[in-house]
């Protein structure tokens, strides 16, 4: 009787092992596919995406864009992976290299005064929803102070006037000579 018991308990954890051993082939297997799938997607960006592409492989061609200058399709493909009311890692690091894209691209010789600072306010605002949804982010607080840095933003006039600029009121020299 002990004998067939311990068979038993045997037969039982090696079919458990043999369970465990095959959840993490098909793991690895997925794991190979997505690899496989991320290097296709880096390799060729500007392929055209489907929509059953696993937000892995687009995080990566929105990467390989990016990179390769295509700065509004990348923009497209990291929106498409950020989503506001619930920020996962994937869409934390999207959030962060949407942030670093318009930075470069703000910061760009060539690129025009007001264009500049639109990229950088895009990416100010990219930081800040990041640091919204983690606050410890340490990389996105250094960005966001630099794009600060290469503009800064100006406090915006209260509503109430400064009393001392109310009162101080200059008049013209009635004998001024650029009147008609």
């Amino acid at each position: 009787m002990t004998r067939m018991l311990v068979h038993a308990v045997f037969g039982t954890i090696a079919i458990c092992c043999a369970g465990v051993a095959a959840y993490d082939w098909m793991r690895l297997q997925h794991a190979a596919q997505m690899n496989q799938a991320i290097a296709a997607a880096s390799a060729d960006p500007r392929k055209d995406r489907t929509d059953d592409d696993a937000p892995q492989v687009q995080l990566a061609r929105a990467m390989a864009l990016s990179k390769a200058g295509a700065y509004d399709a990348a923009a497209r493909l990291y929106d498409g992976l950020i989503h506001e009311d619930r920020l996962d890692d994937l869409g934390r690091t999207a959030l962060f290299d949407l942030g670093n894209m318009y930075l470069r691209e703000g910061g760009a010789e060539g690129a025009g005064a007001v264009r500049s600072l639109a990229m950088i306010g895009e990416a100010k605002a990219r930081y800040r929803m990041l640091l919204r949804a983690a606050p410890d982010d340490w990389d996105a607080r250094y960005n966001l102070e630099r794009a600060l840095w290469l503009a800064p933003e100006t406090q915006s006039a209260s509503d109430e006037p400064d009393v001392k600029e109310q009162h101080n009121v200059k008049l013209r020299d009635p004998q001024s000579k650029d009147l008609p």
